[in-house]
């Protein structure tokens, strides 16, 4: 009885070597199909500003070119702000020049010859004043003369300096620091008007690649929060098909195979080749496609397209053959 349960047991342990054998030997010796769907790069647009839609130029299938303008938000507020920096930057750029380069030789000329008559008044003034000082000593003029003589003399005085203040201050130019006060004035408007013309331009949306529109999430009009998609962007020249391959399958691919990808648009394959294979296995998407059960763990690889046209399609079902 011994004998028979172990008779059976080699029998049984020779049919699984023979049946693995067979199977492995069916995977070298058969041709390799395998399941993929197209892919592109794509590029998901927003704006960085809240606002209201003000314009959207593409809708979902248009073709597109890199720095076209797709989109743009209502931008009469900050038009405006502009506008007012750019007059504030003009009327203090000629206040600055000004300070610059001083003042009119017609004003210094006028100062120059307001302070020679306040010298001649001053000149009489004092004179009168020293005349009376010395008629009061010998009591031969009237306290009354005397100060008004005095009062004269006092106004000639504050008069003369005051005209010789403004003489110096046109004849000397403006102080440097208030011509460098003027300048950082100038500068600080023109920063601003910088980030104004900054997030202008942050208020449209511009194609970063040429390409087509593969979805439109927003309609004219509508309010956009920064970051809310509105455009996703695919790049047309740069297809490459995403597939998997089971574990007994791997050894069989390697980077750099050439590769025929057949889709249902047309008969003749196109050429591609492996560009990228993962070193770890991952759990089977839903949507793989295979002639046979799937095993549990596939690993991704990425097949390029050598050569493409308008048929291939994001998201288009292939299969792969190795050439």
């Amino acid at each position: 009885m011994k004998k028979i349960i172990l008779i059976f047991i080699i029998l049984f342990i020779a049919f699984l070597g023979y049946k693995f054998y067979s199977k492995e030997e069916l995977l070298k010796d058969s041709e390799l199909v395998l399941y993929g769907n197209i892919d592109m790069q794509t590029s998901n647009l927003a704006f960085r500003f809240l606002g209201r839609i003000d314009s959207l130029r593409k809708n979902e299938g248009d073709k597109v070119n890199k720095g076209e303008e797709l989109a743009s938000l209502d931008k009469e507020y900050l038009l405006n702000q502009l506008d007012e920096l750019n007059s504030q930057i003009k009327l203090n750029e000629i206040k600055l020049a000004k300070l610059q380069k001083g003042y009119r030789s017609e004003e210094i000329e006028k100062a120059k010859a307001n302070l020679a008559m306040a010298s001649a008044k001053l000149d009489d003034a004092k004179s009168s004043y020293e005349r009376q000082k010395q008629l009061i000593k010998a009591k031969a003029t009237s306290q009354e003369l005397y100060t008004k003589s005095k009062s004269n003399f006092n106004l000639a005085t504050a008069e003369f300096n005051a005209s010789k203040a403004n003489y110096e201050m046109l004849k000397n130019g403006y102080e440097k620091a208030d011509i460098d006060a003027q300048a950082q004035l100038v500068d600080s408007l023109k920063i601003n008007a910088k980030k104004v013309e900054i997030d202008l331009e942050n208020y449209t949306i511009k194609s970063p690649i040429n390409g087509v529109i593969l979805t439109k999430y927003k309609e004219l009009g509508e309010v956009t929060n920064p970051g809310e998609l509105v455009y996703e962007v695919a790049k047309t020249s740069d297809f490459w098909v995403r597939a998997y391959i089971d574990e007994p399958l791997l050894g069989r691919i390697k980077l750099g195979d050439k590769m025929e990808i057949y889709t249902d648009l047309r008969q003749k394959p196109y050429l591609g080749h492996i560009s990228f294979i993962a070193t770890v296995a991952e759990f089977t998407p839903k949507n793989v496609q295979t002639k046979e059960l799937r095993s549990d763990l596939v690993y991704r690889f990425k097949v390029t397209f050598d050569e493409s046209d308008a048929l291939l399609k994001q998201g288009m079902p292939v299969h792969l053959k190795l050439k």
